[in-house]
């Protein structure tokens, strides 16, 4: 994603053009404002967006002048001129300044929004071949490669003069002295029992593979330490991408070609490229501590605490959400939660939308179970917007999904209670439960039984005992049937069972609350 500065003394039209471009459809994640030149170089210096677009007439620096001190400080920035004069001498001198391209006022929308998309094109472009010119040089340059490789080993061994290693690392590498990397050891004569001449050409089979997905990939550096064991080093990305998520991924690949997994110890964390002998001398000890082992893969216990923490709350979570159904505001704080967690954890992108689609499908088919629902699909669409996505973005499309599927529920929710009320209704004298309530609206009863306890706040079978109670009651009232026989009118099948109900409710027995009701009405009548 790309960064762009709008410059210019008016109001209007800067925060015009801001609102107007869809500057996320063009790839661009941050926009930035200045009214001025000054404020425009305090911005470029802090944030160093790629382009800038600027007008020519501005109080205190021209936007001519501002091009040429931006350039300083950024030599390809990417400029779009605006100004509101037909001048020659003004479009003479963008050209001198090498602007990608002159408009005069008012711009056209959409010519200005092409403009900026090829300037992005052109930055693609850059990148892509710049980056194919550090990948040829690394995987396709034998002697680079190897030099490589030395550097690497004399990194993690502590050899020669450490600053000019980093120096060289940084300049024929761009190896950023300042990133996060993270040893892996992978041992292949672990798993292997033919001779040395058939072992040797076996474990450059398996580095040239970890090279071809290591390297190539641009995750990291592969090469062989003093002792013959492949070493990777993986970059640590912005958003915490999972070293052992990678590591498992390749360790299935190399089980898949040699029939066995190799033995893959997980150094720690270096925060600098010259702690990375520390991240090195953390995987040896394990491996050294490990060997007789049994697991495939071997990492720090305070990782291994941490993964199987996240773990449990995970677990947690997921039944919490699957067991709330008939809630949605619960479901959606429960998943909040998860978010919250996934990013103090600091998982990886990819972990992240993984445990996203596999919350989101037992969320799916726990309310196909229990609402009845049958629309087919979203799965689907939801795995399409999870493929690449951030962190972030996956919970976010994450609870997007879950919010407009149950969100749907809610809309029927009071239907259902509604439909429930009329059946209870048109039923008392019958046998009434939950179950078959439920059946009759083509849910499950649990599903039903907390839909109709959060709408009414409280449970069936208690509205169910209420509403007979006030049917006897009027039936005592106003009628002089006897109390089996009003009894069997509001569903009871048991007389002494309606006593019980109807003094718990009451706190009078049916016969007294006759005679007190018919006594008042005498009374009343004299």
């Amino acid at each position: 994603m790309y960064k762009i500065l709008i410059v210019d003394d008016e109001k209007m039209i800067r925060m015009g053009i801001r609102k107007v471009i869809q500057w996320e459809k063009l790839g661009i994640e941050q926009v930035f404002t200045a009214g001025a030149a000054k404020e425009a170089l305090e911005i470029l210096k802090e944030h160093s967006p790629q382009i800038m677009i600027t007008d020519i007439q501005m109080s205190e620096m021209s936007g001519l002048q501002l091009i040429e001190e931006a350039r300083s400080l950024q030599p390809d920035l990417r400029v779009l001129v605006l100004t509101g004069y037909d001048s020659f001498e003004y479009a003479r001198q963008s050209l001198r300044l090498k602007v990608q391209d002159f408009f005069l006022k008012p711009v056209d929308e959409t010519d200005l929004s092409n403009a900026i998309e090829m300037q992005i094109r052109s930055l693609e472009r850059k990148k892509a071949e710049a980056q194919s010119f550090l990948l040829a040089q690394r995987t396709r340059g034998v002697a680079e490669q190897m030099r490589l490789e030395a550097q690497m080993r004399d990194l993690i061994h502590r050899r020669g003069e450490s600053r000019q290693l980093l120096k060289d690392l940084h300049e024929h590498y761009s190896l950023d002295r300042f990133s996060g990397y993270q040893i892996v050891l992978i041992v292949p004569q672990l798993c292997m029992h033919n001779q040395a001449a058939e072992n040797n050409f076996q474990e450059m089979s398996m580095k040239n593979i970890c090279i071809s997905i290591v390297d190539a990939q641009e995750e990291g550096i592969t090469f062989f330490d003093d002792d013959g064991t492949i070493v990777a080093v993986y970059f640590l990305g912005e958003e915490g991408d999972s070293v052992l998520e990678k590591t498992r991924e390749l360790s299935e690949i190399l089980q898949d070609e040699f029939d066995c997994k190799p033995k893959i110890v997980i150094g720690s964390a270096a925060e600098r490229l010259d702690g990375l002998y520390v991240s090195y001398h953390d995987a040896r000890h394990l491996l050294d501590t490990e060997k007789e082992g049994l697991q495939d893969i071997v990492q720090l216990l305070g990782e291994q605490n941490k993964n199987s923490i996240f773990q449990d709350i995970y677990a947690e979570l997921k039944g919490i959400m699957c067991s709330n159904i008939g809630n949605t505001e619960h479901v959606l704080k429960a998943f909040r939660t998860f978010a919250k967690a996934a990013e103090s954890y600091n998982l990886s992108r990819q972990t992240v939308r993984k445990l996203c689609f596999e919350l989101a499908s037992a969320i799916y088919f726990a309310y196909l179970g229990e609402a009845g629902e049958t629309e087919t699909g979203k799965l689907d669409a939801l795995s399409k917007s999870l493929r690449s996505a951030s962190r972030e973005e996956a919970c976010e499309v994450t609870e997007m999904f879950l919010s407009q599927m149950l969100g749907s529920q809610e809309e029927n929710v009071h239907d259902i209670v509604a439909k429930a009320k009329y059946y209870i209704a048109e039923h008392l004298t019958e046998e009434l439960t939950v179950s078959n309530i439920a059946v009759s609206l083509y849910i499950t009863p649990n599903y039903f039984s907390r839909l109709f306890k959060r709408v009414t706040k409280e449970g069936c079978n208690e509205y169910i005992v209420r509403k007979r109670i006030e049917k006897a009651k009027s039936l005592l009232d106003t009628t002089s049937l006897k109390i089996g026989e009003i009894a069997m009118m509001v569903g009871y099948r048991d007389t002494n069972y309606f006593s019980l109900a109807f003094k718990k409710h009451t706190g009078k027995s049916p016969t007294k609350y006759r005679e007190e009701i018919q006594g008042v009405s005498e009374a009343l009548s004299s």
